[in-house]
């Protein structure tokens, strides 16, 4: 594990307090309904929106690292 922390970017990487503020008082809550944005259909490479995916049944979508 201490070879991943000093492998990571931290160096490089200067947090400003005041985005994660703001993300923590926006950011979509869970269970809240996600606004409509187009995604890429990675079987075949065809623009979707995501208000198509949550029509009939629910919809996850799972997010990277936002670092």
């Amino acid at each position: 594990m201490d070879s991943v922390l000093r492998d990571y970017n931290y160096v490089n990487w200067v947090p400003d307090p005041s985005e994660f503020v703001r993300f923590a008082n926006e950011a979509p809550k869970a269970t809240s309904r996600a606004p409509s944005f187009p995604l890429e259909d990675l079987e075949t490479g065809e623009t979707v929106q995501m208000k198509e995916l949550w029509k009939g049944d629910i919809a996850l979508i799972e997010f990277g690292s936002f670092t």
